[in-house]
């Protein structure tokens, strides 16, 4: 903290950093002086601290990377991952040393998962994501390798811009960094979106906060005391501190581990990103793809918790579309039988002789929606089965067997769930 008071912010007094002997590093109070505390400031990061693209580029060789990268890749993520694959570079030198000796210098996220926990993940919508971004981190690399190793020889630097470094700097970005649009006043920062904000990263979530943040007319950030009536948590090993918390906000448990690399006891926002797989002829295929195209459909569905969604339960009109349209077969002689033979029209096509050009005529079909139905709650239950195999392989990170544990018991609940929708 003593490095972000030199750079200009402030702190109020009785706050710390600490690190209790069981658990994360976070933002403590006192108890008396959170007692005190009403919707108080108590933490004040001046915009010189607050780190976006446009303070990113103004480094040579950000701004160079970014450019052989090119504006469709180069997003914010990517500029303050380079910032600070580059600061880390430089070293001892680098005016932004102080923040980087704050941050975790082992990767904290699902991007450094070994074998054995992507072994078991399989079949999860975890595993494909995490795979997708190390092999666009590895192309946005390879792209400007070169660029950064010439840099550091011509700057007789000894830090690392390996690949590992360069995935380090996204683990924290995607942990670590701030969307400055969730706030009212976001405005005052144009079209960008991610920031890093020293100091504020360091409070951990809780889903009663008792901090939260806003942006000020001069582009500077107030971390302010919540006007709560719930009582922080304790300090485990020091009663008299409390923890300073915020809020990450709504986010299914395969978000929570991937971005974070935790996840949060009894998540009340849990779903499921179910991935429909596209049954029929190639050309059926591709017609298709262009409906899910021209509806502004994807291949995905979250079907949320049953747990904690509430009375309605019904499933939402699109969701169901997707299933309907992903199911339909042109090759299959069952679903001829059960439902009806499938003819192609382009751009449309017929069951049972039934010109099919509405999104409404498709759900419709008579037998089509609990043939869907059915076969969506088969697949959600098969993959109920292999992650509970999974999760008792030995030598799992713990937080990927809780994953596990967790998301067999949500699928299986969907899946009993969904075999009882009438339609």
């Amino acid at each position: 903290m003593f490095g972000f008071k030199r750079a200009g912010g402030t702190v109020c007094n009785h706050v710390r950093i600490h690190t209790p002997l069981q658990g994360e590093r976070g933002v403590f109070i006192s108890k008396p002086a959170w007692a005190e505390l009403s919707s108080s400031a108590l933490a004040h990061i001046p915009a010189s601290l607050v780190i976006t693209a446009e303070l990113a580029t103004r480094s040579v060789i950000v701004d160079q990377c970014c450019k052989l990268l090119g504006e469709h890749v180069a997003d914010d993520a990517v500029h303050l991952a380079l910032f600070l694959l580059t600061e880390k570079a430089i070293g001892a030198t680098s005016q932004w040393k102080w923040y980087l000796d704050t941050l975790p210098h082992s990767p904290i996220n699902a991007l450094d998962f070994g074998e054995s926990d992507m072994a078991a993940l399989s079949g999860t919508p975890l595993r494909p994501a995490i795979e997708a971004k190390l092999r666009q981190l590895r192309r946005h690399y390879d792209s400007i390798a070169s660029a950064l190793e010439n840099w550091k020889r011509s700057h007789k630097l000894n830090g690392s811009v390996s690949f590992d470094t360069y995935k380090w700097a996204h683990t924290i970005v995607l942990s670590r960094s701030i969307s400055l649009q969730s706030c009212e006043n976001a405005s005052m920062y144009g079209t960008c979106d991610r920031a890093l904000l020293p100091f504020l990263d360091m409070f951990n979530h809780s889903s009663h906060p008792t901090a939260f943040w806003t942006v000020n007319d001069d582009k500077s950030i107030s971390i302010c005391a919540a006007n709560t009536s719930d009582t922080p948590q304790a300090c485990p090993d020091n009663p008299q501190l409390v923890e300073l918390c915020f809020y990450y906000g709504d986010k299914p448990n395969t978000e929570w581990i991937y971005e974070y690399g935790f996840l949060p006891n009894d998540n009340d926002h849990d779903a499921w990103p179910f991935f429909v797989e596209l049954q029929g002829s190639l050309n059926f295929k591709e017609l298709k793809q262009l409906w899910f195209q021209e509806l502004g459909l994807l291949p995905r569905i979250m079907l949320p918790d049953p747990a904690t969604a509430g009375e309605n339960q019904d499933l939402p009109f699109d969701t169901l579309l997707v299933l309907c349209l992903a199911a339909l077969d042109d090759a299959c002689d069952q679903f001829g039988c059960k439902v009806g033979l499938v003819e192609l029209d382009p751009p449309y096509f017929s069951v049972n002789g039934r010109l099919i050009d509405d999104p409404e005529l498709l759900v419709h079909v008579p037998g089509l929606a609990s043939w869907a139905l059915q076969k969506c709650a088969f697949l959600l239950e098969k993959q109920s089965l292999v992650m509970q195999d999974a999760s008792q392989l030995p030598e799992l990170k713990s937080v990927v067997r809780k994953y596990l544990e967790t998301q067999c018991k949500l699928t299986k609940r969907l899946a009993a769930l969904i075999a009882l929708v009438e339609i």
